[in-house]
């Protein structure tokens, strides 16, 4: 059997001048440029979803006729996942709000109320009143007396990639900034 095998003829065109070419090439720059823009936009997208559900923990005290409060509210968009929690009373760690409540009173504190925060969620919008004095048992120079108390939360997202430590001395400002990971809660804390 014998092949036949064209031979290019001396007037034909280079391959570049083909018209199937042309159609070949552009193809092939819409399909990139196709998933370019998908790469893009699936970037952005991902900054969009984490934006959506990104908490913000604020540490807040008030005064007013039911008492006084110190509580956590989440401001921002998702839930905050509190990995850790650390109260200081004129610089000494605490491992409980009585312990805290009897260094802040100097010995045994009237009666308040606490709640525990760490290992919950904390959805936006919701408050949780970490530690309550009656009427009765609000000191006179209330802020200048809680100012002798330190916070420090440490949270996440729900991408668990995220993390970021709130740190406040009440009555005066908090400081946020985003950390690596939070560090471990002491075994025996209860806050």
């Amino acid at each position: 059997m014998l092949l036949f095998i064209p031979m290019p003829s001396s007037n034909a065109r280079p391959w570049y001048r083909e018209p199937g070419s042309f159609i070949a090439i552009a193809a092939l720059i819409v399909s990139v440029t196709a998933v370019a823009v998908g790469i893009y936009e699936a970037a952005l997208q991902r900054r969009h979803d984490r934006a959506e559900v990104w908490p913000r923990l604020e540490l807040q005290t008030f005064v007013s006729d039911d008492g006084a409060v110190l509580r956590v509210e989440n401001t921002g968009l998702g839930p905050a996942l509190i990995r850790y929690v650390s109260v200081k009373v004129d610089g000494k760690p605490e491992r409980s709000w009585p312990a805290a409540m009897h260094d802040l009173f100097g010995g045994p504190p009237p009666p308040f109320s606490t709640s525990t925060v760490f290992g919950h969620a904390v959805r936006p919008g919701d408050r949780t009143i970490v530690a309550g004095l009656p009427p009765k048992a609000v000191p006179p120079n209330y802020f200048k007396w809680i100012g002798r108390v330190a916070m420090q939360v440490c949270y996440a997202s729900v991408f668990d990639d995220e993390y970021w430590m709130v740190s406040d001395t009440f009555g005066k400002s908090s400081v946020w900034h985003q950390v690596s990971s939070c560090p471990n809660q002491s075994p025996d804390a209860d806050l």
